[in-house]
């Protein structure tokens, strides 16, 4: 199969176990360099509904179930199938933006190939997880957040890889200290088994916000525009986002390219 074809057949595809495989194949075809055409010149395809509308009930963000006691099944339940969730959208985000955007180096798609495949190795740990303890993906409900920010920013590279790939995913670099310290407070094994998911989930997104930041670096370039645009591509795809935060993870932001000067602008007096 041609391979923006491929892409956009996985992207769109909602059967859990078929859309891993797809994946798989795929890349198993690249690694071993057999031949994939990739018909730069083809018709792009909208985004369309979001692949997750067969499996999840979908409501606003406001009515997503709020996790409450960590310390008890149905609320590590509802919190697992929120990071599951994101995580599913990011693959969706990953494949899209190899689908979306042509005629880039190849390194473009090698990168957010692999961070697709990442994304369903994530998806696939807190599924476990959530089985484990008697939910699955579907259990409760979900916003389309992600997807919705994916849809706006889906005609410009440089605004896709800032409000999604630099921003959205970074916010998960953000949140992790403070996740990881509610659940280092419990000390049953189920507890440490999330904690485990939590920081391969970390480690690997600073890589996947580096590509992102990298790309979005490239398409200034290309746009001969300044990377001060970062909040403003932002905002167009997220209306109503709120830039500035109280608690960065400056660290894990500085390691996934962020500057000085834009950490300091991002963060609240």
């Amino acid at each position: 199969m041609e391979f923006f074809t491929a892409l956009y057949s996985i992207r769109t595809q909602c059967d859990l176990s078929l859309k891993a495989t797809l994946l798989g194949e795929l890349v198993q075809r690249l690694v071993s360099e057999q031949k994939t055409d990739a018909d730069h010149a083809g018709a792009i395809e909208p985004v369309g509904n979001p692949s997750f509308a067969k499996l999840c009930r979908i409501v606003p963000g406001s009515q997503v179930e709020k996790r409450r006691n960590l310390g008890t099944d149905e609320g590590r339940a509802i919190f697992l199938h929120a990071l599951a969730h994101i995580e599913y959208s990011a693959i969706d985000l990953a494949l899209d933006s190899a689908y979306r955007f042509r005629y880039l180096p190849p390194q473009f798609y090698e990168d957010w190939l692999a961070v697709a495949c990442d994304e369903a190795r994530h998806f696939t740990m807190l599924r476990v997880l959530l089985q484990a303890i008697g939910y699955d993906y579907g259990s409760f409900s979900v916003h389309t957040g992600i997807h919705d920010a994916m849809a706006r920013s889906a005609h410009a590279l440089r605004g896709r890889m800032a409000a999604t790939h630099r921003h959205l995913e970074a916010g998960g670099l953000d949140a992790h200290p403070e996740l990881a310290r509610k659940f280092s407070e419990f000390r049953d094994g189920f507890a440490l088994e999330i904690s485990r998911a939590l920081k391969i989930i970390f480690d690997d997104e600073i890589l996947h916000v580096r590509a992102g930041d990298f790309w979005f670096r490239y398409a200034c370039g290309a746009d001969s525009v300044s990377t001060e645009v970062f909040a403003h591509d932002v905002t167009h795809a997220i209306p109503g986002v709120k830039m500035r935060k109280k608690n960065l993870n400056l660290s894990a932001r500085k390691e996934a390219g962020f500057t000085d000067s834009e950490l300091a602008a991002l963060t609240m007096p």
